[in-house]
């Protein structure tokens, strides 16, 4: 049996144009002709469209259908599909993340009233997503974010709670010239390394997750004007880490 162009383009649920195209990129030629030079396509062209069909679901781009199809691909056909399953990957994360960040911004706005800066609210929690994105590397934010949806939500709260209050007490301290070495400033050390590892993972990567931190701080003045966490205030914070017991340092 064989199928006219229309009959086929029904059959799969695609408009004549989409064949044509495919046509085109040599995804799909019709393997005859009517006697008035029709296109007329066969059992095999229509097994061929189902593969292009369950590829291009797959996500694969259309020009690297037909060269896997074919066996003219440059990659093994494993290789196409471990690539595939990264771009998802990053897209989902993407995605997640934004998610995250939305929910966020609704929980700020929840708590603290949708007033005249409630479009202010969502623009600074979509800027911090830029500069995170920025600094962090896709399998860093999924690591970190992975770690955080483990707190139980009660936690989370209490965790998001406590910051912006420990960071006035901290850039009180400074600003007041106290010792770094201070026992109450120590104390607010001690709080703040406390706060942080329930925000990051206590693995072999949270060193080098640190040093990026310091970096973004001291690079990205939004991120500064949204937390109030100067590098001032982190180099304070440091000498008053250094000041600690070796144990407490870690």
């Amino acid at each position: 049996m064989d199928y006219t162009v229309g009959e086929l383009a029904k059959r799969a649920g695609l408009t004549v144009r989409t064949l044509h195209h495919y046509e085109e990129l040599g995804l799909l030629r019709p393997s005859g002709r009517s006697e008035a030079g029709y296109r007329r396509y066969g059992e095999a062209d229509v097994l061929r469209l189902h593969r292009v069909l369950a590829l291009r679901d797959a996500g694969l781009s259309l020009k690297a259908i037909a060269p896997l199809l074919d066996g003219e691909a440059p990659q093994p056909l494993a290789a196409v599909l471990q690539g595939q399953i990264e771009q998802i990957e990053a897209q989902l994360l993407a995605q997640e993340t934004l998610l995250q960040t939305l929910r966020n911004a609704a929980k700020r706005l929840a708590l603290h009233g949708d007033g005249g800066d409630a479009l202010q609210v969502l623009l600074d929690a979509m800027a911090i997503r830029r500069v995170q994105e920025r600094w962090f590397s896709a399998e860093q934010m999924r690591s970190l974010r992975r770690h955080w949806e483990a707190i139980p939500a009660a936690e989370r709260d209490a965790v998001e709670q406590a910051w912006p209050a420990l960071i006035r007490a901290a850039r009180d301290a400074m600003e007041a010239g106290r010792d770094p070495a201070a026992p109450e400033v120590q104390a607010l050390v001690r709080r703040w390394l406390s706060l942080q590892k329930q925000f990051m993972s206590a693995s072999a990567d949270m060193p080098r997750m640190e040093a990026t931190m310091k970096r973004m701080y001291a690079a990205e003045p939004e991120l500064v004007r949204q937390s109030g966490v100067t590098p001032e205030l982190l180099a304070y914070l440091r000498l008053s880490k250094a000041s600690l017991p070796p144990e407490e340092q870690a």
